[in-house]
């Protein structure tokens, strides 16, 4: 059961507060049909409906865009166009796809900078194109999202019917999920690629010169660990994940020399004495309670001193409310575990679990991830 996210949050205005009052007579406006074509029609003010109009559309046409960079991927198409520049006939006939079918889908891809028209019937990657090329864990990301887009097609279900959805299934460690065994492959994989895309940048956030040991909770297979012994290759790392998880990395990394324990970082005994634990992407996808246990569990276990390095993408990140807000929020319910918090919801939650103070260090790109530190006190 998760807690009332309003205990974390100060206490809502009253209908009396200018704010309140002006967004209201705001939104009466902005519903009113004669306002709506006085402001289609009136200088300055045409540039500013014209540019909500757009956005309006986006959020009806959402599912078409995710949907073109799907077939994109599922087409191989931005690989054909890798490096080079080719006809539509040319990627028509390597994608396997009818000549008016290619065209439809550069065309559509183009508007979303995904490919690019360099002169009449010839095409290159377009600048999200390469992006996507340049990092693999995008394609994983849309292959993944059809388990997502199922559960999805019926968001009100959804949302009253938490327990019955298929992304439940497809996470191994959420309560109440029947966790195909085949799944933990490409889970693994999941977690890994996408973990390429923010490892650098908590490691340029927050080094770790001066840490003998690190006790990575929940790290998969242990991405996160080996990009730290790339950078501090005498740091002893140790990776704390289920049994299955744990064998998956083990196959993958016979010689690895990060240390890995199957453990259930809920129940069984943790390492004691630890210099600096790390949870990444952690505690997003836990509830309320299950991660009030964990930190409370993680500061008894840390020796005077030590530190807590959490680092996830977190609700109400300045300029990414989309990403924290929206995708998480309705990602995280359909996976039936846990919800995006704040920073401040964070700092709140180790401060009560003992911690002695939290800091946030400033990352690169903070849609992606963000960075706290606890202490423990001396």
């Amino acid at each position: 059961m998760l807690a009332d996210p309003d205990i974390w949050r100060d206490q809502k205005p009253t209908p009396t507060d200018w704010r309140v009052r002006w967004r209201l007579f705001r939104n009466r406006l902005l519903a009113e049909p004669k306002f709506q074509r006085w402001a289609a029609k009136t200088p300055l003010i045409k540039r500013v409906a014209s540019k909500k109009a757009t956005e309006l559309h986006h959020l009806t046409a959402g599912f078409v865009y995710t949907q073109t960079l799907t077939a994109v991927v599922q087409s191989n198409m931005l690989a054909v166009l890798q490096g080079r520049i080719e006809s539509t006939r040319s990627v028509a006939a390597m994608c396997g796809l009818s000549l008016a079918a290619t065209q439809t889908l550069l065309t559509a891809a183009q508007a979303l900078k995904l490919t690019e028209e360099v002169s009449k019937g010839f095409w290159m990657v377009g600048e999200l194109g390469a992006s996507v090329l340049g990092n693999p864990a995008v394609a994983d990301m849309v292959k993944h999202h059809a388990v997502l887009y199922r559960d999805l097609c019926d968001p009100l279900g959804v949302l009253k019917h938490r327990e019955k959805t298929g992304l439940r299934d497809y996470w191994s460690y959420v309560p109440g999920g029947r966790h195909p065994d085949e799944g933990h492959r490409e889970y693994s994989q999941l977690m890994s690629s996408s973990l390429a895309l923010i490892a650098d940048h908590i490691l340029d956030t927050y080094p770790l010169k001066g840490y003998q040991t690190l006790v990575d909770v929940a790290g998969g297979t242990g991405h996160f660990a080996r990009a730290v012994k790339k950078r501090y290759p005498e740091l002893a790392a140790h990776v704390l994940d289920l049994p299955e998880v744990v064998s998956e990395a083990k196959r993958l990394h016979p010689h690895s020399d990060i240390g890995f324990v199957a453990t259930d970082m809920f129940r069984s005994s943790l390492p004691q004495h630890v210099e600096l634990f790390s949870l990444i992407r952690v505690l997003h996808d836990h509830d309320d309670e299950p991660v009030l246990n964990l930190l409370n569990r993680l500061h008894g276990a840390l020796r005077p001193g030590g530190h807590l390095l959490i680092a996830e993408p977190m609700a109400g990140t300045r300029g990414a409310e989309p990403i924290g807000d929206t995708y998480f929020s309705l990602y995280l319910w359909a996976m039936g575990s846990g919800r995006p918090r704040t920073a401040r919801e964070l700092q709140t939650m180790c401060l009560a679990a003992g911690f002695s103070g939290v800091r946030e260090f400033k990352t690169p790109i903070p849609a992606l991830t963000r960075v706290l530190v606890a202490e423990k006190a001396l």
